[in-house]
């Protein structure tokens, strides 16, 4: 099953969306720290990054864009995790926010699985 990267500065999300995607067969690594979580995705190439867009060293958006000009990391796919807007809001603007990929925190775990699919299929065309 694929790797997924998550990086997010909140331990307990790090742990709930382990414990869920591990479940479901998939490969989760982490970082509480965005700038490892760098380094991370430059070593381990996961299937998709799952990056929150808050976080007290390095904003999310700042995160994404380091891994779309570093050439080991700009073909990753990058959703964003949030818990700025509810699902209800990234469902009704198809999951994307300014064209970029978002799963509100606020999702139910199944639903958040089945987004988590949805994106890497998306991606493996």
């Amino acid at each position: 099953m694929a790797k997924i990267l998550m990086i997010d500065d909140d331990a307990m999300v790090l742990k709930l969306y382990t414990e869920v995607l591990s479940k479901e067969g998939f490969e989760v690594i982490s970082s509480n720290d965005a700038r490892e979580g760098l380094a991370m995705a430059a070593e381990q190439s996961p299937d998709l990054v799952l990056l929150d867009i808050m976080m007290p060293d390095v904003e999310g958006t700042r995160v994404h864009e380091s891994l779309k000009l570093d050439d080991k990391t700009k073909n990753i796919p990058v959703a964003f995790l949030t818990a700025l807007v509810t699902d209800e809001e990234v469902a009704a603007v198809d999951g994307k926010i300014g064209g970029l990929d978002y799963i509100s925190k606020s999702t139910p775990n199944d639903k958040f699985v089945n987004q988590v699919k949805e994106l890497l299929a998306k991606w493996r065309k």
